[in-house]
């Protein structure tokens, strides 16, 4: 097949499957990140937008490119991730200096995987999407460069990874892949001829390094605050790793949200089958790398591309589909190579079509909140987050089991703030004020420090009169976050009535340098004129 036949062949696979997901809305985290995301609202702050995640300016760029051109409507931000996700396929032709029928193979099981619905059809997990593209491009030109002994392409290769750097964390497995790549097909795992171009891998490992010295300005600390004990979460790690190379290698179990519980001490039986499993799968891929090279190339690929969010930077979610999308790649390729014989090729076809119907079946799932909830609540019916999720999806329907959704969430978890603060929006907007302010209540002891929901709970208590305690959550709400214009508006709006005119001004001149919507600053505007 031609030079440009195989990408090009890749990325229409990835079109065909994954276009249909620009019926779906938003989801999740989608909501935090788009819809209530006054940050990315206005590209003439742009010092604002590239603020929002201080370590990922170029995915707040294009959030913000995509705000200006399409507002909130779901489809055009779709339309970008599933490009995204296509020209991902298309680079994925190609894992090695050697061009072979196998790969191209390869690179269409990456674009038809359901494995990466969670990443081309989600729209929040554009950041894994978009590094992964910047990954596979800069790790496609170092090749050509350490082939050809070209420095301009290695410097070109550098700025793309510049590029993935700033768009997520999960870049930094780049110089690992890169190894991999060399020592697999560059040096014929010769471990003395990859040593003799270290000159050239030097710039990758040293890169990241800046990264963790700006992050270290700007956000205070080197990673961020770990969710739970290091030891533990690479303990839960090293267990679910088995599962991500089960999951790519046979990916017919796509999903948007896993509550994989992390591991506890001393281990569970589970946790520690697993572990051995783990240690198993690393052994053979070592031990096997002569004879079964491409396995051995997969399971290391898939190990690099996890290393950087699923080693000792705990997160709060232990086991997500969007981790292994780049390490799916390495796991494609070799599949592609088993399959690329004569006597299976009809098998492969076939293949991919199953892949595919599987792969727009989760789509359908996705493109509506409530079967995508309903399907989280199917797969982890333990979950107080799953039910959370369902029930927002039903309120957002205007449907009558939003409330039993959050009262079941609230059982299964009956400390979770999140769940109690919900549930007290809901009686608030269903206008029963004195549950509303038990629940409100309820999540502020969980959480003292939640400011929105200090707020909500003044406004609730100053709906039912009880003026004295609104002004105390308003005042505690503005001490919790000092970047939250409401509490503000609304404490001063309570003193101008009281007659405190200097403190209603004070609080009404601070609000104003605050991030405000337009709603914020009509209210401002009218008790500029009030302290006149």
């Amino acid at each position: 097949m031609g030079t440009r036949r195989g990408p090009a062949l890749a990325a229409a696979v990835a079109l065909v499957v994954y276009l249909p997901s620009l019926a779906g809305g938003f989801l999740y985290d989608d909501i935090a990140v788009v819809v209530e995301n006054r940050r990315i609202q206005d590209l003439r702050s742009l010092g604002t937008v590239l603020r929002y995640e201080p370590s990922r300016p170029l995915l707040n760029l294009t959030w913000a490119l995509n705000y200006a051109l399409a507002g909130r409507s779901a489809w055009p931000y779709h339309l970008v991730n599933v490009l995204i996700h296509a020209a991902s396929a298309a680079l994925a032709d190609r894992p090695g200096p050697y061009r072979r029928g196998g790969a191209i193979l390869g690179a269409c099981l990456f674009a038809a995987t359901p494995m990466a619905a969670e990443t081309a059809a989600y729209v929040a997990s554009r950041s894994t999407a978009l590094a992964a593209l910047f990954v596979l491009a800069s790790l496609r030109l170092a090749v050509t460069a350490i082939e050809a002994g070209s420095r301009a392409r290695l410097t070109g290769a550098v700025g793309l990874f510049l590029l993935a750097l700033a768009t997520k964390e999960e870049a930094a497995a780049l110089p690992l892949l890169l190894l991999l790549l060399d020592y697999f097909f560059i040096a014929g795992q010769g471990g003395r001829a990859l040593g003799h171009r270290w000159r050239w891998h030097a710039a990758f490992w040293l890169l990241p390094v800046p990264g963790l010295m700006a992050r270290r300005i700007v956000a205070g600390a080197w990673l961020p605050a770990p969710y739970m004990s290091r030891s533990l979460y690479l303990l839960t790690q090293w267990a679910a790793f088995p599962g991500y190379l089960l999951r790519a290698l046979v990916p017919l179990d796509p999903a948007f949200f896993r509550d994989e519980a992390p591991a506890s001490w001393p281990p569970s039986v589970a946790t520690m089958l697993w572990a051995l499993v783990a240690a198993a799968v690393v052994s053979a891929a070592v031990l096997g790398r002569r004879r079964f090279p491409d396995g051995s190339f997969a399971a290391a690929w898939m190990a690099a591309a996890l290393l950087p969010s699923s080693s000792v930077v705990p997160l709060n979610e232990m086991v997500v589909d969007h981790r292994a999308y780049l390490g799916g790649a390495g796991v494609a390729f070799a599949a592609g190579s088993a399959l690329w014989r004569p006597e299976r090729r009809v098998f492969a076809m076939a293949l991919l079509a199953v892949l595919a119907a599987w792969a727009w079946r989760y789509e359908w799932v996705l493109a509506d909140p409530v079967r995508a909830w309903e399907d989280a609540v199917r797969r982890s019916p333990a979950s107080a987050d799953a039910y959370r999720g369902l029930a927002d999806a039903y309120a957002g329907r205007g449907d009558p089991r939003a409330e039993p959704a959050l009262q079941r969430a609230a059982s299964l978890s009956p400390r979770d703030p999140r769940t109690w603060a919900n549930l007290g929006v809901h009686y608030a907007e269903a206008g029963r004020l004195t549950e509303a302010v038990a629940a409100l209540q309820a999540a502020t002891r969980a959480d003292p420090s939640d400011a929105k929901t200090r707020d909500n709970l003044g406004l609730v208590l100053q709906a039912l009169g009880r003026v004295e305690e609104a002004k105390a959550e308003y005042q505690a709400a503005a001490a919790a976050d000092r970047r939250l214009a409401q509490p503000r508006i609304r404490l001063a709006a309570i003193l101008l009535q009281q007659g405190d005119r200097e403190r209603a001004r004070a609080l009404v001149e601070e609000a104003a340098r605050l991030e405000i919507d337009p709603d914020d600053a009509q209210a401002i505007q009218s008790l500029r004129e009030r302290l006149r």
